[in-house]
């Protein structure tokens, strides 16, 4: 029977870090929380994953099999007494088109998935910019910032029965913030930004944070204020329904 809840689902993240030739790919699914007492956003990663597909319509097809489960819709029930209404999460694909991602974004769009389908290009510059068929250009030091400013605020966790969270904690200790004598920003996970399959798992959670970070700085959609005083958002609240059927890999049943 459909949970009804007073608040609408929580959005959802998924970054995807595509691997060249026998490299990992890697997939991370995130879920944007709202601290209202703080009014900052959190992120919950409940999803990581990283495999070596043989072609790269597999990974259109794995990520087009759990869809379906990120989208299922819950009942709400609207503060204001207008009845009960069903709402699904929003769900955004941010996916690492740099190098061979460029033919793999032309595949999702193909696909038409429906989930709102982010393509980032990843640069040495200092700026976001737009690029020409509506993807975006984004400095490798916003993706890195994003995740250092959401660990030290204590606004990012991961599922600690995930798999392949103690490889994504690795990952992060390595991920590091360096100055150069110059005074400019360069950031590394271990001696380079890419390192094979040293950092794909972070990849994936940065390209999701930084999505989430960036809708959040251009005045994304505000939750409405007749929520604000639900009251106090403590850890078994901010469970939606929509994880209910999925396994111990990807629900936090702590």
């Amino acid at each position: 029977m459909p949970q009804i809840r007073d608040r609408p689902p929580n959005d959802v993240i998924v970054g995807l870090d595509l691997g060249q030739a026998k490299d990992y790919t890697a997939l991370s699914v995130t879920e944007v929380r709202t601290d209202f007492a703080r009014r900052a956003t959190l992120y919950l990663t409940r999803t990581l994953d990283r495999w070596q597909p043989p072609r790269y319509q597999q990974v259109v097809d794995r990520v087009a099999a759990m869809v379906p489960k990120l989208t299922v819709g819950v009942l709400v029930d609207s503060p204001n007494g207008t009845g009960i209404t069903l709402m699904r999460p929003r769900v955004t694909l941010v996916l690492d088109r740099t190098g061979v991602g460029r033919a793999v974004g032309d595949m999702f769009a193909e696909a038409s998935l429906p989930v709102d389908l982010q393509l980032v290009t990843i640069t040495s510059g200092s700026e976001v910019n737009r690029d020409p068929d509506g993807g975006w250009k984004v400095p490798k030091k916003d993706l890195v910032a994003d995740v250092a400013v959401a660990m030290q605020n204590g606004r990012f966790e991961v599922v600690e029965q995930l798999e392949h969270a103690a490889t994504l904690r690795r990952e992060m200790q390595n991920f590091r913030a360096r100055y150069s004598l110059a005074g400019n920003q360069t950031f590394a996970a271990g001696d380079d930004w890419r390192q094979g399959n040293h950092d794909d798992l972070v990849l994936a959670v940065a390209l999701s944070l930084w999505w989430g970070e960036h809708t959040a700085s251009r005045g994304g959609e505000v939750i409405a204020e007749s929520y604000a005083n639900v009251g106090a958002q403590d850890r078994a609240d901010a469970i939606d329904a929509m994880w209910a059927d999925w396994g111990p890999d990807y629900v936090n049943r702590r």
